[in-house]
């Protein structure tokens, strides 16, 4: 067994938090969320009730890459929905 097989099975998983507050999200958030932080490059699990769509999801990513997710998450939020349109049509519109 490899030394990085052996650590990527011993790596440490934490829920993602935002401002100290774990962060619970809807079927919505997480399907916006889940892939962003992926083409981050960060490995991300989902913790939830499936069967039940009212319990919130909870995003666990591993201990030594939650500030670069935290940053992820706050770059969103300040880019907000025109950000998103923008980064999915893979143009950027001009500053007026």
């Amino acid at each position: 067994m490899s030394s990085q097989t052996q650590s990527d099975s011993e790596r440490r998983f934490v829920p993602l938090s935002l401002d100290g507050l774990e962060l619970e999200l809807s079927e919505m958030e997480l399907a916006a969320l889940q892939p962003l932080l992926e083409a981050g490059g960060i490995e991300v699990i989902v913790q939830g009730a499936t069967p039940l769509p009212n319990l919130p999801y909870e995003l666990l990513v591993p201990e030594d890459q939650l500030e670069q997710a935290q940053a992820i998450l706050q770059e969103a939020i300040q880019a907000g929905p025109e950000g998103a349109d923008e980064a999915e049509s893979g143009t950027k519109e001009p500053a007026s």
